[in-house]
């Protein structure tokens, strides 16, 4: 609950210039709606369920890599977080070059088997919900959580969404530059929107309060294979990181739509036109991944 209590502190106290932006009250509401949204309460509070965000995770004895393996859960596998006293230090380590903390957990394995120990953090997805992007009436998992390839630089910091059915990882791709981690001390937001057009679009977001804060949102169209970034900003700062046009077939028609600003409850608004001919999605086809042109 480390970013509720923070963000009372910084309300009641006068921000510097620098910081203003961050801690303005006339960003009070989208604070507020902010963790309304968001399921960063679950990881801090006791009876809660989280879920597992790698296949094979491990549940150790003690808080501590090193520690007797009591078993191991498959993808998308719902735990129980027994959380610490608020006196509690908690404990934390770093794996893979991010630094998280260990959950404290309890449940019952894939064999029925009941279990109670530890989950490093990254283990852990950071947002999840349950969705049919695939429009199969079989829902799936859509999970948020931190990269799982490691991290050898400062500044090689990713998140990662993936998308699970019956444990099984359909797709995944990275989410440049989201700091998800519990050293970032951000909160992250994970959800699923119904556009005007009839579309869903994803949006991955953090959240973080303090002289190194800002709001930072990914949004991703699902084609029914794959993740496509179609717009990610630092909106804080009004740094725009990647705008990509896509493809939206339905039925019989199709739509070329791109961002256009935000409009209410926080939610993007996309200017979309017909699909005029064969030229438009080739000339899509050849332009640059939303990867390739992070600025």
């Amino acid at each position: 609950m480390k970013n509720f209590l923070l963000l009372s502190a910084l309300f009641a106290v006068q921000a510097t210039p620098a910081q203003e932006r961050f801690v303005s009250h006339d960003l009070e509401g989208y604070y507020d709606w902010f963790h309304e949204q968001s399921q960063v309460a679950d990881h801090y509070e006791p009876n809660t369920t989280l879920y597992t965000f790698t296949a094979d995770t491990k549940v150790h004895e003690g808080p501590c890599r090193d520690a007797e393996v009591l078993t191991t859960l498959p993808l998308a596998f719902p735990v129980t977080n027994l959380s610490y006293n608020d006196d509690y230090f908690l404990p934390e380590d770093e794996i893979n070059g991010y630094g998280d903390f260990w959950y404290q957990v309890t449940g019952s394995d894939a064999n029925g088997k009941p279990f109670r120990g530890y989950v490093w953090g990254a283990d852990i997805a950071k947002g999840y919900t349950r969705t049919d992007l695939n429009d199969d009436q079989t829902p799936e998992y859509l999970l948020l959580g931190i990269s799982t390839h490691e991290r050898k630089q400062l500044r090689d910091i990713n998140g990662e969404l993936r998308l699970v059915q019956d444990g099984k990882l359909l797709t995944a791709t990275t989410v440049p530059g989201l700091c998800l981690f519990e050293d970032c001390a951000s909160s992250s937001l994970l959800r699923v929107i119904n556009t005007t057009q009839g579309f869903p679009v994803i949006e991955t977001s953090t959240m973080t309060v303090g002289c190194w804060a800002g709001i930072e949102k990914a949004f991703f169209f699902y084609d029914g294979a794959n993740f496509n970034r179609v717009y990610q900003a630092e909106y804080t700062t009004d740094h725009e990181i990647a705008s990509e046009s896509f493809i939206v077939n339905q039925g019989s028609s199709a739509q070329v739509c791109q961002y256009s600003h935000e409009g209410k409850d926080y939610a993007p608004v996309w200017k979309c036109r017909p699909l005029e001919s064969q030229n438009d999605r080739a000339e899509m086809v050849m332009e640059p991944s939303a990867h390739t042109r992070v600025k």
